[in-house]
């Protein structure tokens, strides 16, 4: 798969900051919510929670092991 080279990945640091709430609230809103979770990519892509997005970067649940 060849990427585009303005997608990166990001770091689970990164991406809570970007998304502006913590790890907590985002795992509640995919897990008992309606939400998707927001993949580790700086295209901002959203995937099921043990997904990946069409850039091949992991869910942050993924990414942090919960899934």
């Amino acid at each position: 798969m060849s990427q585009d080279p303005l997608v990166h990945r990001l770091t689970i640091s990164e991406l809570l900051k970007r998304e502006g709430r913590s790890f907590e609230a985002i795992a509640e809103g995919v897990m008992f919510g309606d939400e998707n979770a927001p993949a580790l990519c700086s295209e901002g892509c959203e995937v099921e929670p043990d997904g990946t997005c069409q850039h091949g970067f992991p869910s942050v649940l993924r990414a942090a092991g919960l899934i």
